[in-house]
């Protein structure tokens, strides 16, 4: 008799969510000199995409930046921070019910989870809270306008960002049976890393 396999769950990446009643523990917002965190304004849209781009987000150019920001909302909640002519650091304000692609949520009711979306920062301007600032932002703004929960997906390997995401309140999504072995695994090397979550 032949051993029966398990189907193997194809990649996907981590969630996170942020309950509305804990918007209390949000921190304010603090940019170095020089950094300006503001909503979007015509002419953003090319810089935008090479922030995506150079953040690892590929196939982004100016017309996509501008038909994702066709939903009203998502237009006027969405932010960036600007330094001189560039955008360093954005990040899209959108509803589970409203994006492109899906995310996964913890109910089948989208309509009141936000998403913090397409959290970016360029490469040359890490390290100095932009992404944390953009996420909190984003995060206030989906739960002002009636969001019970946030949401947002990530990478395994970004470390940085995950550790960002944690120290804000966000919780791993155990939203799968090889998740909790995949958020050990991250959780160990935040660690490792001296970046402890608790």
């Amino acid at each position: 008799m032949g051993q029966t396999t398990q189907p193997q769950l194809s990649p996907k990446q981590l969630s996170m969510v942020f309950q509305a009643a804990e918007v209390g523990i949000l921190p304010g917002i603090e940019l170095p000199r020089g950094y300006e965190l503001r909503a979007f304004r015509p002419g953003d849209e090319e810089s935008w995409a090479k922030t995506l781009n150079l953040g690892g987000f590929t196939n982004w150019n100016a017309p996509k930046v501008i038909r994702y920001l066709e939903d009203p909302e998502r237009r006027v909640g969405s932010c960036v921070v600007a330094h001189t002519a560039d955008i360093a650091s954005a990040t899209f304000a959108s509803r589970a019910a409203n994006r492109e692609t899906s995310l996964s949520t913890l109910s089948s009711d989208h309509s009141n989870e936000g998403v913090v979306d397409y959290v970016v920062t360029r490469p040359d301007h890490r390290g100095k809270g932009l992404g944390r600032a953009t996420t909190v932002y984003v995060t206030k703004f989906l739960i002002a306008r009636g969001c019970k929960t946030v949401s947002l997906n990530t990478d395994e390997w970004r470390l940085p960002a995950i550790h960002i995401y944690l120290s804000l309140g966000f919780k791993p999504v155990m939203n799968r049976e090889d998740m909790p072995g995949r958020w050990e695994v991250v959780l160990n090397k935040l660690e490792e890393g001296g970046r402890e979550y608790s």
